[in-house]
């Protein structure tokens, strides 16, 4: 746009020139002189506007993979003085497949005014989008000189993975409550044979948790949390140390891992989602207790971007004890060399791409697992 808008002032004044030299005009040797001029003039106007105006960002906080959505940038202009046009390039990233897009948009702003221009945003991949303003510019009507505003304006947009429903069936060795004296001192779990803690009664408790001694004492239900053994812990683990991994790949893993815990939350049990971050060299583990905290989970586990170099495999090994889990399920785009190793950890479940499942099928072919 802008260089249309060069283009026609350079005719007009071409034009405007000529005219004045071939008929002498002094009314278009005025209008030639202001055509250079008014650029010049805005100059001082828009330095002075720069370090005024004020930029929001505005983004819808959950889109559906292919969902058309909008996301918003206002300007505010809070001085008497018109801005011609302010033009913004901005970035957007798909923080879990390393996806990017450049969407350059401008317009003008009258004095006390705000102008808010629009962004269409979609994705056919699961992740975060990250909305990053790169650069801002002020620039007079024929967009000739521009003036730098600084703006630290983001924003970032989930969007959701399309999960599927599994069967997931326990290994016999799970199916009873371990012999262990070893219990979770954070958080309640399902054997009743341990108590975590005790609390007032809330609607949805079950009958099996009310404590009647205490109740009848206290006239009042009394309900008691169950423990939960630290050896029956289950965990899903995504390896994130991948050569070359391709957009539908890592949408696979990611749907993949999310319906693995949405699966396992459905039939009550907890667990922990660790994944490699490239960035620390380190694992990072969170706890889930119930979908609250996988919703929560979701903006940080799409930032997980592929690394190369220490496998997440090998990291684990390092960094935890063997026998701390139940469960393991291990899920990765490639094998690699120390996944075996991890049976040590816990009964080891490993979806590998190639292997156990494909980038199209994954759906069908995960629909029952057995842990």
């Amino acid at each position: 746009m802008r260089i249309v808008r060069k283009f026609v002032w350079l005719l007009l004044t071409i034009g405007l020139l000529t005219l004045a030299v071939q008929t002498a005009s002094p009314i278009a040797l005025g209008l030639a002189a202001c055509m250079v001029l008014l650029p010049l003039l805005c100059l001082p106007l828009n330095l002075y506007a720069a370090k005024k105006l004020k930029l929001a960002v505005k983004l819808p906080v959950n889109l559906r993979k292919g969902e058309s959505g909008t996301a918003e940038l206002t300007v505010q202009n809070p001085t008497w003085l018109p801005v011609c046009q302010i033009a913004c390039r901005v970035r957007l990233e798909n923080q879990l497949n390393g996806e990017t897009q450049i969407v350059n948009v401008s317009g003008g702003i009258w004095p006390k005014g705000r102008r808010t221009m629009k962004i269409s945003l979609q994705s056919p991949c699961c992740g975060r989008i990250r909305l990053t303003v790169e650069s801002a510019r002020l620039y007079d009507c024929f967009g000739l000189i521009g003036i730098r505003a600084d703006f630290d304006a983001h924003g970032a947009c989930v969007v959701q993975p399309d999960t599927f429903l599994q069967t997931l069936v326990l290994s016999p060795a799970a199916a009873h409550i371990d012999d262990t004296e070893d219990y979770s001192n954070e958080r309640p779990g399902y054997d009743l044979s341990e108590m975590f803690q005790i609390r007032d009664y809330v609607p949805g408790d079950s009958q099996r948790q009310v404590h009647w001694k205490l109740s009848h004492k206290y006239g009042k239900l009394i309900v008691k949390d169950p423990s939960l053994p630290i050896t029956r812990s289950a965990a899903v683990f995504w390896e994130r140390t991948e050569e070359n991994p391709t957009a539908d790949r890592t949408d696979a893993e990611a749907e993949i891992v999310v319906s693995v815990c949405r699966n396992l939350l459905s039939q009550s049990v907890q667990f922990t989602v660790g994944w490699n971050e490239g960035d620390t060299g380190r694992c990072v583990f969170q706890q889930i207790r119930d979908m609250d905290d996988l919703i929560g989970l979701l903006p940080r586990l799409f930032t997980a971007k592929a690394t190369t170099g220490v496998s997440g495999a090998s990291l684990l090994l390092q960094e935890v004890p063997a026998g701390s889990w139940s469960h393991l399920i291990y899920v990765s785009g490639e094998q690699q060399a120390e996944t075996e190793q991890l049976s040590s950890i816990g009964r080891l479940t490993a979806l590998i791409c190639g292997e156990r499942f494909n980038e199209k099928d994954y759906a069908a072919q995960l629909s029952e697992l057995e842990l």
